[in-house]
């Protein structure tokens, strides 16, 4: 007997992209999965599209939220509820390959791993208008979770519904980097055994505009509180020759607030907001006289200077040394 595997979709206000999302599991080869989507009180008939899809195919569950808690609330509601002995995550408006399943499963059976990665492609509006492939080429995943070089996203990996549930899921207090903080922590796990996969796309990523349900500010807010949390989770837990990771992900969030300024996304006021909240005193503290001072060069390189290529590298590696 095949193993269930369970696809975790939370969802809130997709009815643009819901159905081609629950189609791209529905033309699975493989045929022994359930689709547990968790709505998060949607308010633009959603809903009503995932009742019909539910209604014509058994293996679709709707969860509905009583009120909106997040998406990481849902992704643990719907660990907790699948049956499957497998899980992976599909955002709402994004897709799978119809051999994903299949192929991920018989990679993951065959092989004593908790959990394996697969390559992803990002696209626009339909596959094949954007080139970036998202491949889990890392020799070091979790230095390069760490220092915020991504070496995959949310549904690209296979996992063992034991080893999500033992890991007590997603962090319900982060509002952005959700996803980094849960692999980050795996990582962290003692023997945990994962494959890493690049040979073939078997997902796809979609880069919309509207994918951000709140304002820039907002946006740009739970991002600096996030990472703030994600340094300061983490900190403790690594050896000395492991912290020093930590200020990538600073930096690129100090990198996001001066773009969006230099842009007029924001304004100064709102600027000095951010700044002042991302380098609190004690993070000033950890970074050190010399690194603040490489802080300042990037701020004024990427708000003044002609950007060249290369630079910004060398100032993310020597935060990190």
């Amino acid at each position: 007997m095949n193993p269930i595997v369970s696809i975790i979709t939370a969802s809130y206000n997709k009815v643009e992209f819901i159905s081609e999302t629950i189609d791209s599991v529905i033309q699975q080869t493989y045929l022994n999965w359930e689709l547990l989507i968790i709505d998060d009180v949607s308010t633009d008939g959603t809903i009503d599209i995932i009742k019909a899809y539910a209604k014509s195919d058994e293996r679709i569950r709707l969860i509905c939220n009583e009120r909106n808690k997040g998406a990481n609330f849902s992704r643990n509601l719907g660990i907790k509820s699948a049956k499957g002995k497998y899980i992976i995550f599909l955002d709402a408006d994004d897709l799978l390959t119809s051999t994903c399943i299949e192929n991920r499963v018989n990679i993951i059976e065959n092989s004593l791993v908790d959990f394996c990665v697969f390559s992803m492609q990002v696209f626009y509006k339909q596959i094949g208008d954007a080139s970036f492939i998202w491949n889990p080429k890392s020799h070091n995943p979790l230095r390069d979770f760490l220092q915020h070089n991504l070496p995959w996203q949310t549904s690209q990996p296979i996992w063992k519904r034991e080893l999500l549930l033992r890991s007590q899921g997603f962090d319900e207090d982060f509002s952005r980097l959700q996803d980094v903080e849960l692999h980050t922590r795996i990582l962290l796990m003692p023997a945990i055994k994962y494959t890493l996969y690049s040979q073939y796309i078997d997902c796809y990523y979609r880069i919309d505009n509207n994918r951000k349900n709140f304002n820039q500010y907002e946006f740009l807010k739970r991002w600096v509180n996030s990472s703030i949390m994600y340094y300061n989770k983490f900190r403790p837990q690594l050896p000395e020759n492991q912290k020093k990771y930590l200020l990538g992900t600073i930096l690129r969030i100090y990198f996001q607030i001066i773009l969006d300024f230099k842009t007029k996304k924001i304004s100064f006021p709102i600027f000095q907001e951010l700044e002042n909240l991302l380098f609190s005193n004690e993070l000033k503290n950890d970074i050190g006289k010399k690194k603040k001072y490489i802080c300042q060069l990037f701020f004024f390189y990427n708000y003044k200077l002609p950007r060249i290529p290369g630079v910004n590298w060398l100032f993310y590696k020597l935060i990190v040394l």
